[in-house]
């Protein structure tokens, strides 16, 4: 599991176990899905992963770059921006790939929106590390259509750019709707209909 904050350039003492990394995360998650972000403290997770609460500050100085930590590390995917030559076909491919991680990583993704509203902090945190990234993505998608001519000039790419994963996430965290197989291909053709 990366770290927030950069880590320091040369570590001192005995190597970061892979186990015990693993088991920290694993116990993040599952008391912030279980019990929201207040129920995640540096106590129960030391207790729940069976390392010592030093173990956590060693790595983490705050709760909120714990849970990051843990969510970035654990919802992270290929992320290579997909490049078909094609507008609705990179639609289709990136959105295909959103659908994959909500499935797998659906309750951590909506444990996390559901307490954003009332944590400012971690909702900046997971905003820059997480979804202003993914944003960006998708925007280098458009622009390469803009350059071949499949969008306007002056289309609004900001706007635009959210409209897939906007709809996904409404799904996910808002109206339950299926995640279906289908959703990559109908959200492509409101992006970059046939007749373009």
């Amino acid at each position: 599991m990366t770290d927030v904050a950069d880590p320091p350039k040369c570590r001192l003492g005995r190597p970061r176990s892979e186990a015990v990394d693993a088991a920290i995360e694993s116990a993040v998650l599952e008391l912030l899905v279980d019990e929201g972000y207040g129920g995640v403290t540096m106590e129960g997770v030391a207790a729940r992963a069976g390392v010592g609460k030093a173990s956590l500050y060693r790595r983490w100085p705050t709760k909120e770059q714990l849970v990051i930590a843990a969510v970035l590390h654990r919802c992270e995917e290929d992320r290579a921006t997909p490049d078909t030559g094609s507008l609705r076909s990179d639609v289709v491919a990136y959105c295909t790939r959103v659908v994959a991680k909500l499935r797998r990583h659906g309750a951590i993704l909506r444990a996390v929106n559901a307490e954003t509203a009332r944590h400012p902090a971690l909702a900046e945190s997971f905003r820059a590390a997480f979804v202003e990234q993914r944003r960006a993505e998708v925007r280098d998608v458009l622009a390469r259509a803009v350059d071949r001519g499949e969008l306007p000039p002056g289309a609004d790419l900001e706007l635009l750019g959210d409209l897939g994963p906007a709809l996904l996430w409404h799904r996910l965290t808002v109206t339950g709707a299926p995640l279906g197989d289908d959703l990559p291909e109908r959200i492509a053709a409101l992006i970059a209909p046939a007749h373009r």
